[in-house]
């Protein structure tokens, strides 16, 4: 395994470590564990809706301004599924009692992934690293599987479904419980990265500036 960076606080690749990182000759041979968000980091949900707004709205007749209506109403995932759907029923006159299951089975089928991700988590497992996955809600498995991703990684953390909140520091323990490894030596990459900061995580946060490729590119290098 290539000896790791030693810490800082942040180095000018932009890649921000924590000051509580192990340091020393002794942590060379620890497993490095990579863990992301599933959202926006991994997969684009907010794309998925919008394919299944279009579906539904060809499907129903609906109109451009009832598909904007549909996607303001979903909170960009915020929206309680049950309310949604209430709202839903109420605004277009909808009887059919299995809407909100049929969306359940259909929405994670339309989500994509981010670029670059089917190729570069097997490029960080041949590199040596574990790979977790962070996520919040019994869906989020769906999109799991059916994007592919779970049959690349190590193993997930679903808060919610494994009992426990997203700031729980115990869901990110889980994870790396479940990847057969510990958070001595793990990177978080995410658009927001306050909780692993206050874990004591390295961390690479995703956004305009650096997409999910670029980020496993500088785990990679690092």
């Amino acid at each position: 395994m290539e000896p790791r960076q030693k810490p800082g606080s942040v180095h000018s690749n932009g890649v921000e470590k924590s000051p509580r990182a192990p340091t020393g000759r002794a942590n060379l041979s620890l497993v490095r564990l990579a863990l992301f968000d599933l959202d926006t980091t991994l997969v684009d949900r907010a794309e998925g809706f919008r394919r299944w707004v279009w579906e539904f709205c060809a499907e129903h007749r609906l109109t451009e301004t009832d598909a904007e209506w549909l996607i303001a109403a979903d909170d960009r995932g915020r929206a309680d599924r049950a309310t949604f759907f209430k709202n839903l029923r109420e605004r277009f006159d909808l009887q059919e009692p299995d809407l909100e299951d049929a969306y359940r089975e259909r929405h994670p089928v339309l989500v994509p992934t981010t670029p670059g991700v089917l190729t570069g988590l097997p490029r960080l497992r041949a590199a040596g690293w574990r790979i977790g996955v962070l996520g919040e809600g019994e869906a989020q498995l769906s999109t799991l599987l059916c994007t592919g991703i779970a049959g690349l990684v190590d193993g997930w953390a679903l808060a919610g479904p494994d009992g426990l909140s997203t700031s729980d520091p115990k869901l990110l323990q889980l994870v790396a419980e479940r990847c057969e490894t510990t958070l001595d030596d793990a990177w978080l990459i995410a658009a927001g990265i306050e909780r692993a900061r206050s874990a004591g995580l390295r961390t690479v946060r995703v956004g305009p500036d650096r997409d999910t490729a670029a980020a496993i590119a500088l785990l990679l290098d690092s």
